[in-house]
This record gives structure tokens, sequence and C-alpha cells, in this order.
């Protein structure tokens, strides 16, 4: 039998508690190894993170605002001109003036765009799937509700 190389939990310090034991660290720590992985699975498909986000939520319901996906990606308004700007070049996506308002620009996906979304989620879910390894459903439903409501505690 192995013996472990890890060493055990210490609470060191006069018991304060332990860095890795403070949850914002945790999910900042899990968020970075997930950005980490998705970059280097993206670029092995030739699209980067900004595209990626900007798919992804067009996918999910497009003909929304420049404003709405910059909060939905969590973009910053100049990096999400340039994407769009590009990608409209390049016929994965198209923005339509606003109806009744035409300052407000709506962007919609091309069936270019789609495809590239479909095509890139197999390896997004695939990616979820592992980071999900060895939990049942009602697990995996858990700790769904759970990210989420983390999410409302901190936004409200």
């Amino acid at each position: 039998m192995r013996k472990s190389t890890r060493r055990k939990p210490s609470r060191g310090d006069g018991g304060r508690e332990r860095f890795d034991d403070f949850l914002p660290h945790l999910i900042a720590r899990l968020a970075y190894q997930l950005h980490l992985d998705l970059v280097e699975k993206l670029r092995q498909e030739g699209i980067n993170a900004t595209r990626w986000r900007i798919l992804a939520v067009l996918a999910m319901g497009d003909g929304i605002t420049v404003n709405e996906i910059t909060d939905r990606a969590m973009l910053q308004q100049s990096a999400l001109s340039r994407a769009l700007m590009k990608m409209e070049q390049e016929r994965y996506l198209r923005r339509v003036s606003g109806v009744g308002d035409g300052r407000y620009v709506e962007v919609f996906l091309t069936d270019k765009g789609r495809a590239l979304f479909n095509s890139l989620n197999i390896v997004v879910r695939r990616r979820q799937d592992r980071l999900l390894q060895g939990f049942s459903q009602l697990e995996r439903q858990a700790a769904l509700r759970l990210m989420r409501r983390l999410g409302r505690n901190m936004a409200g």
C-alpha cells in the first residue's frame, strides 16, 4: 500500500483557521482552475474565453442588448465591443437596432454562430462532467442549488 505524500491538515498559528478553510478562497481557487482548463480546451478548438462567453450567453436566449451580455458574460464593455465587432465580421452573430428604440442594439447568433456554440458546448459539458465526477444526481443538483444560493446571498 502506498503512503500518501499529502500533509495532514493543520490549524497552526494558535488555532486560527487555515486559508484552505476559507470558502471565498476555495471558490476563487476553483474558479481559477476551471478558467485555466477552459482556456486550454478552447484554445485547442481555436477560440478564446471571451468569445465562448458571448456564444454561451446568446445561445441561452439571443436578441439581448450589449449591456445584458456584459452583465451575463461578466465582461468589460470595451472587450465585449471589440469581440462583437470581430464576431459580426466573421458572421457568428448579427446586431440589430432595437425595435422602437434605436439607442439599443440587440445581438443574435447566426446559424454559423449556433453551430460553433454547439460544437464547443460538447467540450465544455465534458469538463463539467469531470468536475462533478463521482457525484450522484442528487449531489449534482445540490451543488447547483448551493452555488445559486451563494450567488444570491452575494447579490443581495
